[in-house]
């Protein structure tokens, strides 16, 4: 998600790179990128919530476990990013970032996203990983992101989805990699927006039944699960155009068979 940080924020925005240096001209402060920049004490840190025109933030390799419950004054905030910076809970706060669009945690150590993520309505992109804790909880309030069209969750374990995930009718790509996802709720077909799904190297043993309701469904990976079977209603997949199944349980007459049943040109990758 790097390419949001250049491209967003006012044009020939100046990009301040030193948290005491912006606080001296907090009005005039758009996009702000902390990357491995230590930041000192929690009280300066606190002073965050000044920056009440940022629309774009930038922290990695700060060594903060914690975000201040300041963050929440961030009314035009519309990015943020951390990565490696092993922060533990979001603050309450979080949920009043309702111009948030963007929003990239990578090698956080979250044990839940909170219910209160429910209330960034604006929020499109989503991307989660590498996330340290042995079992990352995705709330109910995941469903209520209503904007959401890109969803990504790599490396972090989540075991998995809230069956409110079928709410999100704008989502448009839902990825779920490396993850230990062993289940997949069949509201998951109620997104019927759904292009891409990709949920390679996790440890699925079937797909729902009701996969055949997911119409706009372009590109379907299965990749180093424990599946031995798909569903028959995935010949109702009209758009489908790659199906990728490597690494699971399936000789070449099953791939055979798949190619048979799924729609004509649409590509089966098994071996």
């Amino acid at each position: 998600m790097e390419a949001p940080f250049s491209i967003l924020g006012p044009e020939n925005a100046t990009i301040y790179t030193d948290i005491k240096a912006a606080l001296k001209e907090k009005e005039t402060v758009y996009k702000l990128n902390l990357n491995d920049q230590p930041i000192d004490t929690a009280k300066l840190f606190k002073k965050i919530g000044s920056f009440t025109n940022l629309q774009v933030m930038s922290l990695a390799n700060n060594n903060i476990h914690k975000l201040p419950e300041e963050m929440g004054k961030l009314n035009s905030l519309i990015y943020f990013s951390t990565r490696g910076n092993p922060i533990d809970t979001l603050p309450k706060s979080f949920g009043n970032l309702q111009n948030l669009m963007y929003l990239d945690l990578q090698n956080t150590n979250l044990d839940s996203i909170p219910h209160y993520f429910g209330y960034l309505y604006k929020l499109k992109i989503l991307h989660i990983q590498n996330n340290l804790k042995d079992t990352l909880r995705l709330s109910y309030a995941l469903g209520y992101l209503s904007s959401l069209n890109d969803l990504l969750i790599y490396n972090s374990k989540i075991d998995s989805l809230p069956s409110d995930i079928g709410r999100l009718q704008k989502l448009k790509r839902l990825t779920i990699v490396q993850s230990s996802l062993t289940r997949l709720p069949y509201q998951v077909a109620n997104i019927k927006s759904l292009q891409y799904l990709i949920l390679d190297n996790n440890k699925l043993s079937e797909l729902p039944e009701a996969i055949y309701h997911m119409k706009s469904l372009e590109y379907l990976s299965l990749r180093n699960n424990q599946l031995t079977r798909l569903p028959d209603s995935i010949c109702f997949l009209t758009n489908l155009q790659v199906l990728d199944i490597r690494g699971n349980g399936f000789s070449d007459y099953d791939a055979a068979v798949l190619k048979a049943l799924l729609p004509k040109g649409c590509k089966v990758v098994h071996k």
